[in-house]
Parts: structure tokens; sequence; C-alpha cells
């Protein structure tokens, strides 16, 4: 269904700048189990060993024009669903950390905090404020694995949908 739009996609990064269209990430789960997520690549591709790093402010020079597009409209993680479909990801979930979260959900049940593409963070507030701040992470997270139901998730999308705040 999305292999036109990713097909658009890939041939305008490969235009605007050489190198590769996906950059592979390792990211961490809740309960720190590592899995690899497959992004658009958005920045210039001499930098892209700089792009697991997130938040970093001489990224945003690396950044291309259509990057910027992508990274805005949350499409740069298209290629995520990629992920879903191996099982490593759901649709709704914990958040992806950079970095292993460590003890910070040890007393919760993990077995319910699989990652998802979406998360309570980035549908309850604003976003900007959400990922740049690690702790309130991971309070959204413990947040959604107490009330981890079908209800909850679908609020969860709806929250998401309609939010008037863009991905960064």
């Amino acid at each position: 269904m999305f292999s036109p739009l990713i097909l658009l996609i890939s041939l305008w990064i490969r235009i605007e700048s050489p190198g590769p269209v996906l950059c592979r990430h390792k990211r961490y789960s809740a309960n720190n189990t590592e899995c690899e997520v497959f992004e658009f690549r958005t920045t210039l591709a001499d930098r892209r060993a700089n792009t697991t790093e997130q938040n970093r402010p001489d990224d945003i020079q690396c950044i291309t024009r259509f990057g910027r597009i992508l990274r805005s409209s949350g499409v740069s993680k298209l290629p995520h669903l990629i992920s879903v479909l191996s099982g490593e990801l759901s649709i709704v979930g914990t958040h992806l950390f950079t970095n292993a979260p460590g003890e910070s959900f040890s007393s919760l049940d993990m077995r319910q905090a699989k990652p998802g593409l979406v998360t309570w963070a980035l549908a309850s507030e604003d976003r900007r404020e959400i990922m740049a701040n690690i702790d309130r992470c991971i309070d959204c997270d413990r947040l959604y694995i107490e009330n981890s139901s079908f209800l909850f998730d679908m609020k969860t999308l709806f929250y998401t949908l309609f939010s008037k705040t863009t991905y960064l």
C-alpha cells in the first residue's frame, strides 16, 4: 500500500544528495532489549555517522531540505513499518530509546513493554517538550505500561492523529 510513496521518497532522497536511502539505527526498548530500526536518510550522506545522536545543534546544519519535510511530517519513520512486520515493534507501545533505559522500568511488568511507532509521550503533550526530556518520556511509558489496554491504545492513536503539534 505504501510502496508508491516509499518509491517517490527514495527517488527524491537520491536526487537531493548521494548516499543510501535508508539509515539503520540501534534503539532500546523499555526492557533494555536492543532492536534495529530503519529510517529514511534526512541528513547529508557524509554526516550519516552522526545521525544516531539526536538533538545535536550541529546536526541541524546537515539536514537536507527534503529531510526537514520528512522529519516534520513524521514520514522519515515510515520504514519503521518493516520492524512492525517483523514483530520487533508494535503500532502503539513504549518509546524507543537511543540508550538503554537501565532500571527505570524495573518495578513494572515488562512483558507489555513492546516499543511502538506511536507512544503516549507523543500523543499526550507537546512533542518537542516531551522528546527533549528523557525523564518525561519514561514517565509517559510507565503510564502506558500501567494502563495498557486496547482502549488506551485507541486513545493514544486518536490523540496522535488529531494533535496539532508536529514531529521533530
